[in-house]
């Protein structure tokens, strides 16, 4: 995708929203042409932070061809999972932070099931984002609560992301980039069997969508640890390791960028994770891969990062 030397946007105000970020501020969610993208079936009025991490929330889980349930809050997972059964990816969504999922989004790659949203009862959602509902599904959804929003996507579309700052805009093509194990490189330690690697993709996929800098911990398609837009890797290391608790043993670690210093290999070897991924291009690289050695640590370089601001 190339970008253009001109760019007209052409924009019509599809709804008005309950209110901007904060409400003291005003919010409208606008359009090029009518399409939106989304259909709301269920639930009050949307708000323009509800359809922020509605947004967030449906490309992440969108990522993977897996049955796949995420949570999120402010933009960010706080727990994903991929398995066959639904209602189980979500318990372990769920149980990667609970105090976090409070009020967040619950988003999914395949159609809600009812032992899916017998397993949300007494929680509080926000909203509910698919690719479609059952009749059956949906009606349940709003016997369960009048509510909660619940919104049917269409697929992500690769547009333009364009931000506005000082008198201008910044304008990028997408983070969409195709990555396959094939291209990684195995720097310290022994080749990841086909299990440990599948942990790999699955974490890599997820780090993309998550503020930098992002550390997340992965372990049997599950995301148990999480760090999120910290100004140093360190604390985001620190972060995710202590909220993974003792499921870091043996997991695998991805990170958004390169690793400046040793450091973070440490912290990620004294609780015991057995893989790291990272693009790689340090300054230092040659001594984050020697401390991995020393570690007996196994080191991917992805060659790709994955800054998300």
């Amino acid at each position: 995708m190339k970008l253009p030397k001109k760019l007209n946007i052409n924009l019509n105000k599809f709804q008005d929203l309950r209110y901007g970020e904060n409400p003291h501020q005003k919010g409208a969610y606008y359009v090029e042409g009518w399409e939106s993208g989304f259909e709301k079936l269920w639930g009050i009025d949307l708000s323009y932070n509800n359809l922020e991490d509605a947004n967030s929330a449906w490309r992440l889980v969108s990522d993977f061809n897996d049955p796949t349930v995420a949570i999120i809050k402010h933009g960010n997972p706080s727990g994903i999972a991929s398995r066959n059964n639904l209602a189980d990816a979500f318990k372990l969504a769920l149980d990667a932070d609970p105090v976090s999922a409070y009020g967040g989004i619950v988003s999914l790659n395949r159609p809600p099931t009812l032992e899916l949203i017998e397993a949300m009862s007494g929680k509080f959602f926000e909203l509910m984002v698919a690719p479609t509902y059952s009749k059956q599904v949906l009606e349940r959804l709003k016997r369960r609560s009048e509510k909660m929003r619940v919104i049917r996507a269409n697929p992500p579309s690769a547009n333009l992301e364009i931000k506005r700052i000082f008198e201008g805009y910044l304008v990028q093509t997408p983070d969409i980039l195709k990555e396959t194990p094939l291209k990684w490189k195995v720097v310290s330690g022994k080749k990841p069997d086909k299990k440990t690697l599948a942990d790999c993709e699955f974490a890599n996929k997820i780090v993309k969508h998550v503020k930098s800098n992002a550390i997340v911990i992965a372990k049997n398609l599950n995301m148990v640890g999480v760090g999120i837009g910290q100004p140093n890797r360190v604390n985001s290391v620190n972060l995710a390791t202590k909220q993974a608790g003792k499921k870091t043993k043996g997991a695998v670690l991805a990170s958004d960028a390169f690793f400046p210093f040793d450091d973070n290999v440490k912290l990620a070897a004294r609780a015991q994770v057995s893989v790291i991924l990272q693009p790689g291009g340090s300054i230092r690289d040659n001594e984050v891969i020697a401390t991995a050695k020393k570690l007996g640590m196994t080191m991917i370089f992805t060659g790709i990062r994955h800054f998300k601001h």
